[in-house]
Protein backbone atom coordinates (compact mmCIF):
# COMPACT_ATOMS: atom_id res chain seq x y z
CA UNK A 1 0.00 0.00 0.00
CA UNK A 2 1.48 3.06 -1.28
CA UNK A 3 2.92 5.54 1.91
CA UNK A 4 1.51 3.22 4.33
CA UNK A 5 3.28 2.50 7.62
CA UNK A 6 3.66 -0.50 9.22
CA UNK A 7 3.60 -0.58 13.02
CA UNK A 8 4.07 -4.67 14.33
CA UNK A 9 2.23 -4.92 17.59
CA UNK A 10 3.47 -8.31 18.30
CA UNK A 11 5.56 -11.36 16.43
CA UNK A 12 1.59 -12.50 15.02
CA UNK A 13 -0.21 -9.06 14.11
CA UNK A 14 0.63 -6.13 12.36
CA UNK A 15 -1.63 -2.89 11.26
CA UNK A 16 -1.55 -0.53 8.38
CA UNK A 17 -2.34 2.75 8.53
CA UNK A 18 -2.60 4.41 5.36
CA UNK A 19 -1.15 8.43 6.18
CA UNK A 20 -0.71 9.06 1.88
CA UNK A 21 -2.09 12.79 1.12
CA UNK A 22 -2.85 15.48 3.45
CA UNK A 23 -6.67 14.51 3.11
CA UNK A 24 -6.03 11.19 4.40
CA UNK A 25 -3.78 11.87 7.17
CA UNK A 26 -6.23 12.08 10.31
CA UNK A 27 -8.71 9.33 9.14
CA UNK A 28 -5.66 7.23 9.19
CA UNK A 29 -4.15 8.20 12.68
CA UNK A 30 -7.78 7.89 13.31
CA UNK A 31 -8.06 4.06 12.29
CA UNK A 32 -4.54 3.17 13.75
CA UNK A 33 -6.17 4.08 17.25
CA UNK A 34 -9.20 2.02 16.83
CA UNK A 35 -6.62 -0.81 15.01
CA UNK A 36 -4.49 -0.79 18.37
CA UNK A 37 -7.30 -0.59 20.82
CA UNK A 38 -9.16 -3.59 19.37
CA UNK A 39 -5.88 -5.04 19.20
CA UNK A 40 -5.57 -4.65 23.39
CA UNK A 41 -9.47 -5.87 24.01
CA UNK A 42 -8.82 -8.89 21.61
CA UNK A 43 -5.74 -9.45 23.34
CA UNK A 44 -7.25 -9.19 27.30
CA UNK A 45 -10.37 -11.37 25.93
CA UNK A 46 -7.64 -14.25 24.56
CA UNK A 47 -5.79 -13.74 28.21
CA UNK A 48 -2.67 -11.79 27.53
CA UNK A 49 -2.84 -9.77 30.23
CA UNK A 50 -3.60 -12.92 32.91
CA UNK A 51 -1.05 -14.12 35.35
CA UNK A 52 -1.04 -16.52 38.16
CA UNK A 53 -1.33 -15.64 42.35
CA UNK A 54 0.11 -18.61 44.77
CA UNK A 55 -1.80 -18.02 47.82
CA UNK A 56 -0.32 -18.89 50.70
CA UNK A 57 -0.56 -22.04 52.20
CA UNK A 58 -3.47 -23.15 54.41
CA UNK A 59 -2.70 -26.00 57.11
CA UNK A 60 -5.85 -28.01 58.68
CA UNK A 61 -6.10 -30.32 61.63
CA UNK A 62 -8.48 -32.99 62.18
CA UNK A 63 -8.02 -34.59 65.69
CA UNK A 64 -10.53 -37.07 66.67
CA UNK A 65 -8.75 -37.53 69.60
CA UNK A 66 -7.18 -41.20 71.32
CA UNK A 67 -10.03 -43.87 71.99
CA UNK A 68 -9.35 -47.29 71.12
CA UNK A 69 -11.95 -50.27 70.55
CA UNK A 70 -14.56 -51.35 67.77
CA UNK A 71 -18.09 -49.16 67.55
CA UNK A 72 -20.26 -51.76 69.67
CA UNK A 73 -23.48 -53.55 68.04
CA UNK A 74 -26.11 -52.41 69.81
CA UNK A 75 -29.99 -53.33 68.37
CA UNK A 76 -32.22 -50.56 67.87
CA UNK A 77 -35.79 -49.53 67.21
CA UNK A 78 -36.96 -46.51 65.31
CA UNK A 79 -36.36 -44.30 68.48
CA UNK A 80 -33.17 -44.81 68.62
CA UNK A 81 -32.94 -44.45 72.57
CA UNK A 82 -30.86 -47.60 73.08
CA UNK A 83 -28.06 -45.76 70.51
CA UNK A 84 -27.76 -42.53 72.82
CA UNK A 85 -27.36 -44.80 76.12
CA UNK A 86 -25.03 -47.10 74.66
CA UNK A 87 -22.78 -44.84 72.84
CA UNK A 88 -20.90 -41.82 74.29
CA UNK A 89 -17.45 -39.79 72.74
CA UNK A 90 -15.08 -37.38 73.85
CA UNK A 91 -12.52 -36.10 71.60
CA UNK A 92 -9.62 -34.16 72.32
CA UNK A 93 -8.17 -32.14 69.73
CA UNK A 94 -5.58 -30.06 71.74
CA UNK A 95 -2.53 -32.65 70.50
CA UNK A 96 -2.59 -31.13 66.99
CA UNK A 97 -0.68 -28.41 64.82
CA UNK A 98 -2.70 -26.29 62.44
CA UNK A 99 -5.98 -25.36 62.77
CA UNK A 100 -7.99 -26.67 66.00
CA UNK A 101 -10.94 -28.79 64.39
CA UNK A 102 -14.30 -28.86 65.83
CA UNK A 103 -15.62 -32.54 66.04
CA UNK A 104 -19.16 -34.08 67.31
CA UNK A 105 -20.85 -37.13 66.84
CA UNK A 106 -24.07 -38.04 66.96
CA UNK A 107 -25.91 -41.41 67.21
CA UNK A 108 -28.92 -43.00 65.41
CA UNK A 109 -30.58 -46.40 64.80
CA UNK A 110 -30.20 -47.86 60.87
CA UNK A 111 -33.49 -48.84 60.30
CA UNK A 112 -32.24 -51.71 58.17
CA UNK A 113 -30.05 -53.55 60.11
CA UNK A 114 -31.72 -52.83 63.14
CA UNK A 115 -28.54 -51.39 64.42
CA UNK A 116 -26.86 -48.24 66.24
CA UNK A 117 -24.27 -46.33 64.28
CA UNK A 118 -22.58 -43.20 64.56
CA UNK A 119 -22.12 -40.42 62.45
CA UNK A 120 -19.08 -38.03 63.14
CA UNK A 121 -18.26 -34.70 62.01
CA UNK A 122 -14.77 -32.96 62.38
CA UNK A 123 -14.23 -29.72 60.39
CA UNK A 124 -11.69 -26.74 60.63
CA UNK A 125 -11.63 -23.11 58.94
CA UNK A 126 -8.77 -20.96 58.15
CA UNK A 127 -8.69 -17.45 56.90
CA UNK A 128 -7.02 -16.34 53.80
CA UNK A 129 -6.02 -13.08 54.61
CA UNK A 130 -6.22 -11.62 50.63
CA UNK A 131 -4.17 -8.10 51.02
CA UNK A 132 -1.70 -10.28 53.62
CA UNK A 133 -0.63 -12.48 51.26
CA UNK A 134 2.94 -11.60 49.90
CA UNK A 135 2.39 -13.43 46.39
CA UNK A 136 -0.86 -11.35 45.90
CA UNK A 137 0.11 -7.92 47.10
CA UNK A 138 3.62 -8.24 44.98
CA UNK A 139 1.27 -9.19 41.65
CA UNK A 140 -1.42 -7.20 42.24
CA UNK A 141 -0.75 -4.73 45.09
CA UNK A 142 -3.96 -2.44 44.63
CA UNK A 143 -4.60 -2.15 40.84
CA UNK A 144 -8.68 -2.73 40.30
CA UNK A 145 -8.95 -6.38 39.46
CA UNK A 146 -11.54 -7.24 36.58
CA UNK A 147 -12.06 -10.69 37.74
CA UNK A 148 -10.53 -14.34 38.99
CA UNK A 149 -11.21 -16.69 35.79
CA UNK A 150 -10.14 -20.19 37.51
CA UNK A 151 -8.87 -21.59 41.31
CA UNK A 152 -6.99 -24.53 41.81
CA UNK A 153 -6.65 -25.84 44.65
CA UNK A 154 -4.07 -28.18 45.28
CA UNK A 155 -4.35 -30.31 48.51
CA UNK A 156 -1.84 -33.09 50.19
CA UNK A 157 -1.69 -35.48 53.36
CA UNK A 158 1.69 -35.05 54.89
CA UNK A 159 0.31 -36.26 58.16
CA UNK A 160 -2.73 -39.28 59.01
CA UNK A 161 -2.97 -41.53 61.98
CA UNK A 162 -6.27 -42.15 61.63
CA UNK A 163 -7.81 -45.47 62.57
CA UNK A 164 -10.75 -45.50 60.29
CA UNK A 165 -11.30 -44.24 56.37
CA UNK A 166 -12.60 -41.37 55.29
CA UNK A 167 -14.94 -41.51 52.16
CA UNK A 168 -13.97 -37.87 51.17
CA UNK A 169 -13.28 -34.77 53.14
CA UNK A 170 -15.26 -31.44 51.67
CA UNK A 171 -13.32 -28.16 51.41
CA UNK A 172 -15.71 -25.22 51.40
CA UNK A 173 -15.30 -21.32 51.02
CA UNK A 174 -16.71 -18.52 52.73
CA UNK A 175 -16.95 -15.11 53.82
CA UNK A 176 -14.89 -13.92 56.59
CA UNK A 177 -15.75 -15.05 59.87
CA UNK A 178 -17.16 -18.24 58.39
CA UNK A 179 -16.62 -21.37 60.78
CA UNK A 180 -19.26 -24.13 59.47
CA UNK A 181 -20.35 -25.26 55.85
CA UNK A 182 -23.89 -23.95 57.23
CA UNK A 183 -23.26 -20.32 57.66
CA UNK A 184 -24.76 -18.07 55.16
CA UNK A 185 -22.36 -17.32 52.15
CA UNK A 186 -20.74 -20.95 52.53
CA UNK A 187 -20.62 -22.57 48.94
CA UNK A 188 -18.71 -25.90 48.76
CA UNK A 189 -15.12 -25.53 46.53
CA UNK A 190 -15.01 -29.65 45.76
CA UNK A 191 -14.83 -33.01 47.38
CA UNK A 192 -11.55 -34.80 47.99
CA UNK A 193 -10.64 -38.57 46.94
CA UNK A 194 -11.24 -41.30 49.64
CA UNK A 195 -8.82 -41.20 52.54
CA UNK A 196 -7.53 -44.96 53.71
CA UNK A 197 -6.50 -44.68 57.47
CA UNK A 198 -2.84 -43.96 58.23
CA UNK A 199 -2.04 -42.82 54.82
CA UNK A 200 -0.12 -39.96 53.39
CA UNK A 201 -0.20 -38.62 50.68
CA UNK A 202 3.00 -36.05 48.65
CA UNK A 203 1.14 -35.77 45.64
CA UNK A 204 -1.14 -33.09 45.43
CA UNK A 205 -4.59 -33.40 44.25
CA UNK A 206 -6.18 -30.87 42.38
CA UNK A 207 -10.12 -29.60 43.44
CA UNK A 208 -10.89 -26.33 40.23
CA UNK A 209 -12.94 -23.80 40.97
CA UNK A 210 -14.12 -23.18 37.55
CA UNK A 211 -17.07 -21.54 35.92
CA UNK A 212 -19.15 -23.91 36.85
CA UNK A 213 -18.28 -23.98 40.28
CA UNK A 214 -20.66 -22.76 43.40
CA UNK A 215 -17.72 -21.15 45.36
CA UNK A 216 -16.30 -19.28 42.08
CA UNK A 217 -18.91 -15.88 43.48
CA UNK A 218 -17.47 -16.35 46.84
CA UNK A 219 -13.65 -16.67 45.83
CA UNK A 220 -14.16 -13.86 43.06
CA UNK A 221 -15.95 -11.12 44.73
CA UNK A 222 -13.45 -11.73 47.99
CA UNK A 223 -10.47 -11.53 45.78
CA UNK A 224 -11.68 -8.52 44.17
CA UNK A 225 -13.20 -6.61 46.18
CA UNK A 226 -9.60 -7.31 48.08
CA UNK A 227 -11.08 -8.88 51.33
CA UNK A 228 -10.88 -11.81 53.62
CA UNK A 229 -12.62 -15.30 53.01
CA UNK A 230 -12.34 -18.62 55.11
CA UNK A 231 -11.35 -22.37 53.83
CA UNK A 232 -13.51 -24.75 55.81
CA UNK A 233 -12.76 -28.80 55.63
CA UNK A 234 -15.36 -31.29 56.80
CA UNK A 235 -15.23 -34.62 56.91
CA UNK A 236 -18.33 -36.50 57.84
CA UNK A 237 -17.16 -40.20 57.73
CA UNK A 238 -20.09 -43.10 59.20
CA UNK A 239 -19.14 -45.04 61.59
CA UNK A 240 -21.58 -48.50 61.63
CA UNK A 241 -21.40 -51.55 64.21
CA UNK A 242 -18.12 -53.70 64.49
CA UNK A 243 -16.17 -50.53 62.76
CA UNK A 244 -12.65 -49.00 64.67
CA UNK A 245 -13.72 -45.62 66.72
CA UNK A 246 -13.05 -42.65 65.26
CA UNK A 247 -9.41 -41.99 66.31
CA UNK A 248 -6.38 -40.39 65.60
CA UNK A 249 -5.91 -37.20 62.92
CA UNK A 250 -5.10 -36.03 59.90
CA UNK A 251 -3.18 -33.21 58.47
CA UNK A 252 -4.32 -31.66 55.07
CA UNK A 253 -2.63 -28.69 53.75
CA UNK A 254 -4.51 -26.69 50.79
CA UNK A 255 -2.30 -24.43 48.28
CA UNK A 256 -4.68 -22.51 46.74
CA UNK A 257 -3.49 -20.75 42.70
CA UNK A 258 -5.88 -17.91 41.26
CA UNK A 259 -5.66 -16.70 37.93
CA UNK A 260 -6.68 -12.98 37.44
CA UNK A 261 -7.44 -11.30 34.54
CA UNK A 262 -6.41 -7.34 35.17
Amino acid sequence: MAGARRFTLSASATAEVDFAGAGKEMAGGRAGICALAAFLVAGAGCGWFDFDVDLAKQSFALDFGQQTGVMPTVACDASGGACSAAMSFTFDASSTAGAPSDVDVSVACDQGSQLCYAQASARASQTVAVLQDDSFSSKVGRNTLSLVKLADIAYTIPSNTLTFDIPHVDVYAGPAGSTRETDPGVALVGTTQPIMAGVTSSDAQHLIVDDNSPARPVIEHAVENKQDFVFIVVASPRLDAGMAVPAGAIQIDIAPKLKIGL
